[in-house]
């Protein structure tokens, strides 16, 4: 099983989501999981252009080829299970994070639809399905703090 994990705080080993992050991923590996860690602060990720090319000039590729994401791409589609771990700052994911998942979009059809039974965008048939890990904590101590993480 292939584990592809990003750490989207900016204090990267040093904060308070890899205090979470880092048991659930040596439980990956102890299960026998190959893991692989990201620091979104060391990938170079430009934020998505929305020109749609990767949904209607060339479906499934980005034109942006000068940046991190032509590593991400094939360790995301061959992994089994995608892990997005993210501080919440002012009521959503850090902006290294944000970019990683706008730029994500070539992996997925172009239609919201059922997937699983339930609705979403369904991955492209080069897209390994897989589940999709959501890690996450904040300094506040309201749980609604996280809704608009939830729903991006």
């Amino acid at each position: 099983m292939k584990v592809l994990a990003f750490n989207g705080s900016p204090r990267m080993n040093k904060s308070n989501t890899s205090l979470i992050l880092d048991p659930f991923l040596e439980g990956m590996r102890e299960s026998r999981a190959e893991v692989e860690l990201f620091y979104t602060r060391k990938l170079n990720v430009n934020p998505c252009q929305g020109e749609r090319y990767c949904t209607s000039k060339k479906p499934g590729e980005c034109f942006q080829k000068d940046d991190d994401m032509r590593i991400v791409y094939p360790k995301l589609r061959q992994a089994d299970i995608w892990v997005f771990a993210t501080p919440v700052y002012w009521g959503g994911m850090t902006g290294p994070m944000k970019n990683l998942v706008d730029r994500m979009v070539p992996l997925l059809q172009p239609f919201f639809g059922p997937s699983d039974g339930k609705p979403g965008q369904p991955p492209r048939a080069e897209t390994k399905r897989g589940k999709v890990v959501l890690v996450s904590n904040c300094g506040w101590w309201d749980m609604n703090i996280f809704d608009l993480l939830l729903l991006t």
